[in-house]
């Protein structure tokens, strides 16, 4: 009796990746590097072009972080018939247009044409999944993939499924492990779910700092960046914060006095709310400054500095395993 057989889940050795866009084409890659068979759908047969490039230009980092045996840009195919691309299928990953109608449409197309035991999970940026799967007729296999941007770079994918969907959840979260995934599981629906409204709640911060004259963006996002950023990739906030007492007993009132910090005025204030102005000018002044010349320095940048940073980290924990060994 085979693993798939004996656990009832099935053995995933073939993705859909369903819109060839940004998110798309980087599931493909990550997929991929995986090991896996993939078939990237989109209407637009001028995507696969860019496919291949994302592909080529994705590959130094995927070689850095290692490749599967029998992985190869090779196994990555392009097709604009949906019919095609979700034959023999063992997973849907949907990264078509952020837009709600757009996504219960797809998502209810791709149910209907694949079979009941295939998982399908949408890379939505924070819809809820009971909205995406309202149109579809087996709704309890359709969840939230959400991951981060690129998905073959960044390891963090959020699952956000709901009650209606616990067994497709599960499946969900081996199947991203087994591919190289650090998966988080919401124990409930949120819009945004975790990563995107943390992001958003710095980002509501960096454009107060901005309004108020504090400091230009490229000062700022060094303060994020060669401070809290470093730790928090280790380890996250909480993790952090409670190593800022050297006596954990003190841990509560330290907390306090966090409260009181913030109430005192270190985060912008509840009625800070940014315009449409003010949007516009955080636009001008990134792209004409941190953007000036244009993405492909800060690209190679950030593949180089993530791929370091993810090997450095797989080190210090290898090591701390191997310390820790010892000491049993």
């Amino acid at each position: 009796m085979s693993e798939s057989e004996r656990t009832g889940v099935r053995k995933i050795a073939k993705v859909t990746c369903v819109g060839g866009g940004v998110i798309g084409a980087g599931w493909a890659a990550h997929f991929m590097r995986a090991g896996l068979d993939v078939v990237v759908y989109d209407q637009a047969a001028e995507r696969e072009s860019y496919l291949r490039e994302s592909l080529a230009k994705a590959m130094p980092a995927l070689t850095e972080l290692g490749m599967a045996p029998g992985a190869t840009p090779s196994r990555v195919f392009f097709t604009t018939d949906f019919q095609e691309a979700v034959k023999g299928t063992d997973f849907i990953q949907e990264s078509g247009p952020e837009n709600i109608d757009t996504k219960i449409s797809l998502l209810s197309e791709i149910d209907a044409h694949t079979p009941l035991d295939v998982v399908i999970a949408s890379s939505s940026s924070g819809f809820l999944s009971s909205k995406l799967r309202s149109g579809a007729k087996h709704p309890e296999r359709i969840l939230v993939g959400h991951p981060f941007n690129p998905p073959f770079l960044i390891p963090l994918v959020e699952i956000a499924g709901g009650a209606a969907a616990r067994e497709a959840a599960h499946n969900a979260s081996a199947f991203y492990r087994s591919t190289g995934c650090e998966v988080v599981e919401l124990d409930r629906e949120i819009e945004g779910y975790i990563g995107n409204r943390i992001q958003y709640a710095v980002l509501r911060e960096v454009l107060y700092l901005m309004s108020q004259g504090v400091a230009d963006l490229e000062s700022i996002d060094k303060a994020i960046a060669a401070g809290p950023a470093i730790r928090w990739a280790v380890m996250g906030l909480s993790s952090a914060l409670f190593l800022g007492k050297s006596d954990p007993s003190l841990w509560g009132k330290f907390v306090e006095s966090l409260g009181r910090e913030m109430d005192s005025g270190y985060i912008a204030p509840s009625s800070f709310q940014p315009d449409p102005a003010l949007m516009q000018i955080y636009a001008e002044k990134v792209a004409n400054g941190i953007g000036a010349n244009g993405q492909a320095g800060l690209m190679a940048l950030r593949n180089a500095g993530v791929v370091g940073i993810r090997s450095a980290l797989e080190r210090v924990r290898t090591g701390l395993v191997g310390v820790n060994s010892d000491l049993d």
